[in-house]
């Protein structure tokens, strides 16, 4: 019995695995130049393909494609996932996407990446 208990493997809850603390998380990319946003964006691409049911969103791909067309590819990667978020939420498109556009665009990506996320933990929080 003890062996059956034993070898089962831990899978955590969506509410677990995919919320996170915005402030902290604000707090440490802005104390780490930026460099910490990249794990959120991996984090938030982890939950927005368990919502979606699909391996939509590749962080590795999104990540070289950004590199290579010198941030196009990254304005895209945000409007994509902002219209994701909509339709999951069923919240208004056109809102989301622009905010998400317009604070890519003038070098704020990790303050939408705050907003994507705040709306992600609330999500998770009443699917509970």
């Amino acid at each position: 019995m003890e062996d059956q208990i034993n070898s089962r493997p831990f899978t955590p809850s969506p509410t677990l695995a995919f919320t996170r603390n915005v402030a902290l998380d604000l707090v440490l990319t802005l104390f780490l130049c930026g460099t910490w946003n990249l794990f959120v964006q991996y984090k938030q691409i982890q939950a927005l393909n368990y919502l979606l049911k699909e391996e939509r969103y590749v962080f590795w791909k999104i990540y070289a494609l950004s590199l290579l067309t010198c941030g196009i590819y990254y304005v895209y990667h945000k409007y994509c996932k902002a219209r994701d978020l909509a339709a999951i939420l069923k919240i208004e498109e056109n809102g989301e996407v622009v905010l998400a556009v317009v604070l890519t665009v003038i070098g704020l990506p990790f303050i939408y990446d705050a907003i994507f996320q705040d709306k992600l933990n609330s999500y998770f929080a009443h699917t509970q």
